[in-house]
């Protein structure tokens, strides 16, 4: 893909004026788009993966069992066509809580262990699992997975993070018998960074800030997933987060987790915001998804007014008590779709009128490149680092009802024929505008800044083809 410069940060901004960048919550269904309906199934959540392979769209999900029995997760998989409508395949590998192995469910790392199909009746195992896609590892390791487990049993030395490997992402090989990061916190997410060819990791820790213990994100990093770097602060909530509490004494913000992912020149998280309710106890509260940005997955930066990039649904909805994505952005050509989990409760399981507490998996939706924009109500003006160009220049921008020009300049003086007045207006909405001046010719290949008048429009992302 094309080198983009995105309007997420100021990266590639040399000077700006009369610009606000706004965040653009994704569009949700209004329905979820996989929910429990399997006996072995309770509150389904995206504790891992979805990935798309071709034109197939492939899930690890989670789904969180409790009653008088079974207080454990399952490790479960689907499949979709158009990523809306999925199909939960019988895999006839392991047994569920109720002995029956006709199910949907790919791995469970005890029953793996102790080389049987049948799970402990009451432990939490493989919590927030990533599926990350990895063929330079060997045909056999053509996906690893990296999950938190708790040292319930003898299974495990003691509670981190374990590695398991598989050729298909169905059946899996254990990985080493400790954890290749030990301790810390339950959720965690990874990815391997094709760009920079290295893993990155989000960890949950706990860290006093201001007078509380709040769950924190740590960030690590490895070349080969075994050898771990110490992990460090990523971001921390400041008083700005803490704002919304308005001096109550029993409410602030922690960092619940925060899944990462590249985006073309970018690194992009989903920090969740645990909005904490009860004080100390630190037990109740609503959570949602704020975008954070970084380019070497250690220096991170908030990103515009700290607005959900995920909203909660209306009181009493499927979604209004907790929104968290997981390791589950899709990119495709047009379109952006992160697959979230939607809880009817607050994170001491309380619903509105005492109704069963329910977890379902969601999705959102975005134009290309359209999380964040650069937005003038009147005129706005931008000048970018210098850039070699190629022979076409695009935009994705929303002009329809103002107007954009764009002018390209060597050491401030202005390319002949492609100055700002000699740029045909842009004056419609599209995510892919071809920039035009009045000229015949092409731009030198010389280092250009280029220059952008917006007038009440909103810029997402430029480059060069």
């Amino acid at each position: 893909m094309d080198y983009k410069i995105l309007f997420i940060d100021n990266h590639e901004i040399y000077s700006s004026s009369g610009l606000t960048r706004i965040i653009h919550p994704g569009t949700k269904l209004d329905y979820p788009i996989l929910k429990a309906d399997k006996p072995w199934e309770s509150i389904n959540q995206m504790g891992g993966t979805v990935r798309k392979e071709g034109e197939l769209y492939r899930m690890w999900y989670d789904s969180w069992v409790v009653n008088d029995k079974h207080n454990a997760y399952s490790s479960l998989y689907a499949e979709s066509n158009d990523g809306i409508t999925w199909y939960k395949p019988n895999l006839n590998m392991y047994k569920d809580f109720n002995g029956n192995l006709n199910n949907n469910i790919y791995l469970n790392r005890i029953s793996l262990r102790s080389n049987t199909l049948s799970p402990p009746q009451n432990v939490e195992q493989d919590h927030n699992k990533n599926i990350l896609y990895t063929p330079h590892l060997g045909k056999e390791k053509n996906y690893t997975m990296v999950a938190y487990d708790y040292a319930y049993t003898d299974y495990g030395a003691y509670d981190g993070y374990y590695l398991a490997y598989s050729k298909d992402g169905i059946s899996w090989q254990d990985g080493p018998q400790y954890p290749v990061i030990p301790g810390h916190a339950d959720v965690g997410w990874f990815m391997y960074d094709d760009t920079d060819t290295i893993f990155r990791g989000i960890v949950k820790s706990y860290l006093n800030i201001r007078g509380y213990s709040r769950r924190s994100v740590l960030w690590t990093e490895s070349k080969d997933a075994l050898e771990w770097t110490l992990p460090k602060p990523a971001i921390i909530p400041d008083q700005i987060d803490d704002s919304w509490a308005e001096g109550n004494p029993e409410r602030f913000s922690q960092f619940y987790g925060m899944p990462i992912f590249r985006y073309n020149s970018i690194i992009l998280g989903f920090v969740e915001d645990f909005r904490t309710t009860d004080g100390h106890r630190s037990r109740d509260g609503f959570t949602y998804p704020q975008l954070v940005s970084s380019r070497d997955g250690r220096k991170w930066e908030r990103v515009g007014d700290r607005s959900p990039i995920i909203e909660l649904g209306q009181a009493g909805h499927w979604d209004w008590g907790s929104i968290t994505i997981g390791n589950s952005i899709i990119i495709e050509k047009e379109e952006i779709k992160a697959y979230y989990t939607g809880r009817n409760d607050t994170h001491a399981h309380t619903t509105i009128n005492n109704e069963p507490v329910k977890g379902a998996i969601g999705v959102a939706k975005w134009p290309i490149d359209r999380f964040v924009g650069l937005k003038s109500q009147e005129f706005g003006f931008l000048e970018l680092n210098e850039l070699i160009p190629k022979n076409r220049l695009h935009i994705n921008a929303n002009a329809n009802k103002g107007y954009i020009q764009i002018g390209l300049y060597n050491q401030e003086k202005e390319i002949e024929g492609f100055g700002i007045e000699d740029c045909l207006k842009i004056t419609s909405d599209s995510l892919d505008h071809i920039i035009k001046w009045n000229t015949a010719l092409t731009p030198p290949k010389i280092q250009l800044k280029i220059k952008i008048s917006v007038y009440n429009a909103e810029i997402f992302s430029l480059w060069w083809s």
